[in-house]
């Protein structure tokens, strides 16, 4: 059995949960113990940007012990269905504790329709993507109609594919992808399912075109739609493409709208990257461990459009495990300036005693991005994006200047005369290589620091040359934040 370090995902049947729960309309019973509720509904969503318990119409069927051993759980999914709605369709997510029992029966008599996870098999995004499909399969047209001739003065109509609970920093790129729609005089028929009801499933087929907003699920359904679709973009070139591309499916001229971008919205980006901080551009290295829809984008605009070094990058895709322990490995053997990330790799540049910057990107975390004012996708987020690296940039430079509290202190005079001392050479090439691994913004800082601290500690253990045993235990010891 392979164990997986700092899972970057929840399972399937927390994927099947955030969709559910985020269309109206839809009643949700999770079949499993009370645990299987309190985790992504009352506990661990409160720090991120997940569901709002008071406002949503879901009950746990409460297994007890004896249901899960003896009884079967078809008594208890019939408890908890007679606190909703009667009227109103509901829907049971089998936890993984059911599942692995073999699931319950769905009561006779009831409303309640079954959808099975596969938690054990299926990461959130893969059975988020199987959600989608099936909320149009069971609540949508039987078979999808063709494209109605727009009335003259009509506006075409586009469908945002895929906000549902769960994603990180989903208010503010929905918010520019719909104003980018808006943008080029298009109208958004639906966004599903976050922000649509269970009786509009059916409108989903009255739109001309669909946009995905994230590569790991949403597309199942848009191929299902039978219509074009798009994926949203992130980055200058992206968006500019994705609006012509937009305008040629829906007989729309986006120029106006771009034309007017270019002295409003992405204004900042030229005043930016002649700031002060455009010197560093070229040496400013980045990295990002994030989901597929994030590292694509980030690394096309940052690297390949604005010059930006990418030391590494590692993309989260559905259906694939992730590797945390190369993630770890690259943190500590080359670091970046920039670190776009989650909490997990937020704990890995703590262990490792990187100065880079740190900026969310990604769950898992303690962070919380429900305002609309932090976009990565469109041109508010190339906005956003070169703002936050400039940002960083003013970081580093920060950490390297000493305190004046420092500059007053010094160590204390030797008694005897002070020499230098001597390196051998393994130890000048252990720390040219160590030194080479840093940014470049904060080598000659990252190079004063070591070399300091291995001559230190080898005066303080009575040596006259510093060997590279004492440098790498130097290099250790600045990592802890401790004396070599």
């Amino acid at each position: 059995m392979t164990l997986i370090l700092d899972h970057d995902r929840a399972g399937g049947y927390w994927g099947a949960v955030y969709a559910f729960t985020a269309i109206k309309g839809l009643q949700v019973i999770i079949d499993g113990p009370v645990g299987c509720e309190n985790l992504p509904v009352t506990s661990v969503l409160h720090y991120t940007d997940g569901l709002p318990p008071h406002e949503l119409p879901i009950v746990v069927t409460g297994l007890g012990e004896a249901e899960l051993g003896q009884h079967g759980t078809e008594a208890a999914m019939k408890r908890a269905w007679r606190t909703l709605d009667p009227d109103l369709p509901a829907v049971v997510v089998t936890g993984s504790i059911a599942e692995m029992i073999g699931g319950g029966v769905t009561p006779e008599g009831t409303n309640i329709v079954r959808f099975l996870p596969r938690t054990i098999d299926e990461d959130q995004w893969q059975s988020a993507d199987r959600a989608l499909t099936w909320l149009w399969t069971q609540f949508g047209a039987k078979k999808v109609p063709a494209p109605r001739p727009r009335k003259p003065g009509d506006k075409p109509k586009v469908n945002i594919i895929g906000p549902t609970y769960g994603m990180f920093n989903l208010p503010s790129d929905l918010a520019e992808i719909r104003r980018l729609i808006e943008g080029v005089g298009a109208e958004v028929n639906l966004v599903f399912p976050l922000g649509s009801h269970l009786a509009d499933v059916r409108k989903l087929a009255d739109a001309d075109l669909n946009v995905c907003l994230y590569r790991e699920f949403g597309r199942n359904l848009c191929e299902t739609l039978e219509r074009p679709y798009l994926q949203a973009p992130i980055g200058l070139d992206s968006t500019t493409r994705f609006l012509r591309t937009l305008g040629e499916h829906l007989g729309l001229d986006p120029e106006p709208f771009i034309a007017r971008e270019k002295h409003t919205t992405l204004k900042p980006i030229w005043d930016l990257w002649r700031s002060v901080t455009q010197d560093f551009f070229g040496t400013a290295s980045f990295a990002v461990v994030a989901s597929e829809t994030y590292v694509r984008g980030l690394r096309h605009y940052l690297e390949d459009e604005l010059g930006l070094p990418c030391t590494f990058a590692f993309s989260r895709t559905a259906g694939v495990k992730p590797d945390n322990a190369a993630v770890r490995r690259a943190i500590r053997e080359t670091p970046p300036l920039v670190l776009f990330g989650s909490i997990n790799e937020r704990m890995y540049m703590a262990e490792a005693g990187t100065r880079a910057t740190y900026i969310p990107a990604s769950f898992p975390g303690a962070v919380i991005r429900r305002h609309t004012g932090t976009p990565v996708m469109g041109y508010a987020g190339a906005v956003y994006l070169v703002q936050e690296v400039c940002n960083a940039l003013f970081d580093a430079l920060f950490h390297i200047l000493p305190l004046s509290s420092q500059m007053d202190k010094v160590e204390a005079t030797p008694a005897r005369a002070h020499r230098e001392l001597a390196w051998d050479d393994d130890a000048k090439a252990a720390l040219d290589r160590m030194v080479e691994a840093q940014p470049v913004l904060v080598r000659i800082s990252a190079a004063k620091r070591l070399r300091d601290a291995a001559e230190r500690a080898a005066r303080l253990a009575g040596e006259t040359r510093v060997s590279a045993a004492r440098m790498a235990l130097a290099q250790t010891a600045l990592m802890e934040g401790r004396a070599a």
